[in-house]
């Protein structure tokens, strides 16, 4: 479990005059915690983004003794710089079953793909229930045994015990497209485009045409 360091926040000091001093409000709540306001350091929280994921179980210490259990629920960053504005974390009741959307981690080496195939990744995340102190922080993908036109689906991957997929079973996570196949499925985007494009000439030709067919109403000239 990542452990990252928190100090009380004094709710007098504006949120600009603590950016300016290195450090970044947070707020900790829960359904059965009133809320906690604390600062981080950025450079802290720069480390702590670098090395977890939303569904990385996480340990706040507080300077004077509190200590959370929480995750990373929401994070606010400016526009320009992506600095850290704000942060929200949340203390899960003990016990509870939460449902997140967990990351794909991709490793080892396809030979497939050594064989000129392309490799797509289908889910990049894949929502998964489990308590608290069973959410997988990733879900490992192992390609190494993944040949040319193969897949690998989410009833393949080894799940830990606690951990059920919200994702049905015969979804593939990943799989490796043949050259030939990659070949057709450009081929088919390519005929599926210009098909496109014929309709929409088609289209305007029948509009153009049902514009001449109007004639204009013949104004007989006064007695």
């Amino acid at each position: 479990m990542a452990t990252v360091k928190a100090q009380p926040r004094d709710l007098q000091a504006k949120p600009k005059e603590l950016r300016r001093q290195g450090l970044v409000p947070v707020v900790v709540y829960g359904a059965h915690l009133h809320p906690v306001h604390v600062t981080i350091s950025e450079q802290a929280l720069h480390r702590l983004f670098s090395q977890v994921t939303r569904s990385t179980a996480l340990e706040l210490l507080v300077d004077g003794g509190e200590e959370y259990h929480v995750f990373l629920k929401d994070i606010q960053l400016d526009p320009l710089t992506d600095r850290p504005l704000h942060v929200d974390m949340y203390v899960p009741e003990k016990g509870r079953t939460l449902e997140m959307p967990v990351p794909v981690r991709v490793v080892g080496i396809s030979p497939g793909v050594k064989d000129g195939g392309l490799l797509e990744t289908l889910h990049e995340y894949i929502h998964v229930r489990a308590r608290a102190s069973k959410m997988p922080p990733y879900i490992e993908v192992d390609i190494s045994e993944l040949g040319l036109n193969d897949s690998l689906l989410v009833g393949d991957l080894p799940w830990s015990e606690g951990v059920e997929p919200l994702v049905p079973e015969d979804a593939a996570v990943v799989t490796v497209i043949s050259p030939r196949g990659l070949a057709m499925a450009q081929l088919e985007a390519e005929e599926a485009a210009a098909a496109e494009a014929e309709e929409g000439l088609e289209l305007t030709e029948e509009g153009e045409e049902g514009e001449q067919a109007v004639d204009e109403p013949e104004v007989e000239p006064e007695d």
